[in-house]
């Protein structure tokens, strides 16, 4: 599903179903345009078919949650995370800047993520108006219903959460990623995230000024031995579903201070 208002992307969603559910899996997802905090005015559904034997199955990313005090925190926060990853400090910072300012041309919004080289910071998606849209990844109905019941556990259930984890999820299974890091452009919605195979999904409040519709995703890949064509096949066409669950950590209020993060 990818809901649009005036040509500029808001919200998006998609399900790996059995055929008997596509009604009732449909309504909800227009449900979900409708109620994604901005009314759209194009709500575009695609119907396709997966060929189950090529189906991947995995295990989910282990998710922490981070309470920042403040945006710059947020921030500081996630930079000294990817930088412990592995990301130079200037390859984060291209990145903050794209996605602050807007991932498209004209300062738009892409309905993709960018894919950035993480010793260049050149961007490689070969389209930068749409960027590369993970698709076709889901849970098995046991694994959704198990996450579903942890986050609430937690005190941490969002939709938006369970949709970010397996993206998350199926990025980190290639060996070239390296690291992601994102935030939603909905306005109201303003937690972000840094996720790796070694760091999980790591969520981050106050990662974005509330009221602010930038946001988007940029996945940072190690270029030696990568075949790019493969790679975004791989994000866009390969069936991946989850099922089993990671480790979901108590949230917690991260004991270092801003200055110490610089």
């Amino acid at each position: 599903m990818r809901a649009a208002l005036n040509g500029t992307h808001i919200s998006g969603a998609e399900r790996i179903i059995n055929d008997e559910h596509i009604l009732d899996v449909n309504k909800d997802l227009i449900q979900r345009a409708l109620t994604s905090g901005i009314l759209p005015d194009e709500i575009c559904i695609t119907v396709g078919s997966v060929n189950i034997d090529s189906i991947y199955y995995t295990r989910s990313l282990n998710i922490n949650t981070i309470l920042a005090p403040s945006c710059e925190y947020a921030i500081s926060k996630s930079k000294k995370i990817t930088g412990t990853i592995g990301i130079p400090a200037n390859i984060i910072h291209k990145a903050f800047e794209l996605l602050n300012s807007g991932t498209a041309p004209g300062g738009k919004n892409m309905r993709g993520a960018i894919i950035m080289d993480a010793s260049t910071g050149d961007r490689l998606e070969p389209d930068i108006r749409r960027g590369v849209r993970v698709s076709r990844v889901d849970y098995t109905e046991e694994a959704r219903n198990i996450l579903l019941n942890k986050l609430k556990i937690n005190g941490i259930y969002h939709e938006r959460v369970i949709d970010a984890l397996a993206i998350a999820t199926k990025v980190s299974g290639r060996i070239e990623t390296i690291a992601e890091l994102g935030w939603s452009d909905n306005p109201d919605y303003t937690i972000g995230y840094v996720s790796s195979r070694e760091s999980g999904y790591v969520r981050i409040t106050n990662m974005k000024e509330n009221g602010s519709m930038r946001g988007g995703r940029v996945f940072f890949v190690k270029t030696e031995g990568l075949n790019l064509n493969e790679y975004i096949n791989y994000l866009e066409r390969k069936p991946v579903i989850i099922d089993s669950i990671g480790d979901i950590f108590p949230t917690y209020q991260d004991p270092d201070q801003v200055q110490d993060d610089r």
